[in-house]
């Protein structure tokens, strides 16, 4: 009886250790996102179901933040769009607050 209980404790111990935070390239490859060198990534989460999502959040001078946008592809003026990255419909969303950005990244 012991034993069980020792080996229930490990294997619940296993599940209560979070999962590695992804790296923000494996985030900016899946959005089709290319980050200026003046950025700074902050933090990086993936949530995966049926569908998955990438949140970077990252510190970019403001004049930085039309280069993001122009070299990732997104139309003029536009901060919000859904694009083809790798045969899969991604759904990308830029938010600005003063010098911290954060992108969400999603398919749906």
């Amino acid at each position: 009886m012991k034993t069980l209980l020792a080996v229930l404790a490990l294997l619940l111990a296993g599940c209560a250790t979070p999962p590695p935070s992804p790296k923000p390239e494996e985030a900016f490859r899946f959005g089709g996102i290319s980050m200026p060198a003046s950025g700074k990534v902050l933090e990086t989460q993936h949530d995966r179901g049926i569908d998955s999502r990438y949140v970077v959040v990252l510190t970019l001078p403001a004049e930085d933040v039309p280069k993001l946008l122009e070299a990732s592809n997104f139309a003029p003026g536009v901060m919000n769009d859904d694009r083809l990255v790798d045969g899969r419909r991604v759904v990308r969303k830029v938010t600005v607050d003063g010098t911290t950005v954060r992108l969400e990244l999603f398919t749906t």
